[in-house]
């Protein structure tokens, strides 16, 4: 297996585990989602495809708010 192959089935595990992190109301599970995002964006930059890579810092950018509003209460 390829880099990229493994990193597609951990982005595809740790995107599972956080959302149901999530869903069990553990704001941890923003992390493992971010965690998720940053494989998918290296997956999407190696692929030169910058508009992905560019949602994918978004959607980062969002999930850093939010666990910061869950846990510190910001």
């Amino acid at each position: 297996m390829d880099l990229l192959t493994i990193l597609s089935i951990v982005s595809l595990i740790t995107t599972m585990i956080g959302l149901y992190m999530l869903g069990e109301k553990n704001p941890f599970g923003f992390l493992v989602f971010t965690a998720s995002l940053l494989c998918q964006m290296y997956i999407f930059y190696t692929q030169t495809m910058w508009f992905l890579v560019f949602q994918m810092v978004v959607l980062i950018v969002f999930n850093v708010r939010n666990f910061r509003k869950w846990v510190l209460g910001d």
